[in-house]
């Protein structure tokens, strides 16, 4: 299965003969992102939340697979090979990958003016092309993210420079809600926040997202859907086209209750504001 991820460039500089040497993150182990259905061969299901654990990326095969691979402009039609290989390579990656913390970090060398141009000019981010098998295993991950799936034999193809990554701008990979103010959030204690976000497990997307401890996302977008939405799904909301019947949403009346009311509690807080 061939998938993109999106990097940022956070390191870069010119060479004595004008090629820009940059260096970047890749690749996240341990997180969980959200693919549309479609992207990974379930058209019937709206979303599908995809797990990337540690051992996968980390194994030598996968590292392996990051060293001299070709730097693309925008994501070209079909995979890279030796074959389209002088037509759409502005540059390449360099044999040297390292971990570094829960990433995998490479150097790349740029040689084509136009991608030079373009990077220098503002457009910092890339899209990782590569390819995995699909584990249709569901579970939770240790951070506590809910999954329908593990990606397996993971192999990079491709880095492509493009204006606007997997997942838009305003989010990008290795950066967490940590990245953003917290003015609600931190009105909440540790006990209020886990509560909250342990209740989310089960309730509609919608009805999630609506929560406090989404409100330091509230405006952005991540993987083409409402910040907040995408995060409610994370810790377990579920997608509309997955929702409860009746009869269960019914059984979940007096949980649905208390959430409002912990919520409006929250909300009557001195210097609390309505999201």
């Amino acid at each position: 299965m061939y998938l993109q991820d999106k990097l940022t460039i956070d390191e870069q500089r010119r060479t004595r003969d004008g090629y820009l040497a940059v260096n970047a993150r890749v690749a996240r182990a341990g997180n969980v992102q959200i693919y549309r259905g479609s992207e990974v061969g379930r058209p019937e299901l709206a979303t599908v939340r995809v797990f990337r654990p540690a051992d996968e990326v980390f194994s030598r095969d996968t590292l392996q697979s990051f060293a001299h691979r070709p730097v693309t402009l925008g994501h070209p039609d079909q995979a890279v090979s030796a074959t389209n290989w002088r037509q759409v390579a502005k540059g390449w990656s360099d044999g040297e990958v390292v971990r570094e913390g829960e990433f995998v970090r490479v150097s790349m060398l740029l040689a084509d003016a136009d991608t030079i141009s373009a990077i220098e000019a503002g457009t910092r981010e890339l899209s990782m092309g590569y390819e995995c098998d699909l584990d249709w295993t569901s579970g939770v991950s240790p951070a506590g993210e809910v999954y329908d799936a593990v990606q397996r034999r993971i192999r990079s193809n491709h880095i492509a420079v493009v204006q606007h990554a997997r997942g838009g701008s305003e989010l990008r990979l290795g950066d967490s809600a940590s990245h953003h103010e917290r003015n609600n959030l931190t009105m909440m204690n540790d006990a209020e926040i886990k509560t909250m976000r342990d209740s989310v497990r089960g309730m509609s997307v919608t009805q999630a997202a609506a929560l406090p401890i989404f409100d330091n996302v509230r405006g952005l977008r991540a993987c083409g859907m409402p910040a907040p939405e995408y995060y409610a799904m994370l810790y377990g909301a579920t997608p509309a086209s997955q929702a409860p019947n009746q009869e269960a949403a019914q059984s979940r009346s007096y949980r649905d209750q208390m959430i409002e009311d912990m919520r409006n509690a929250y909300l009557e807080k001195p210097g609390s504001e309505a999201a």
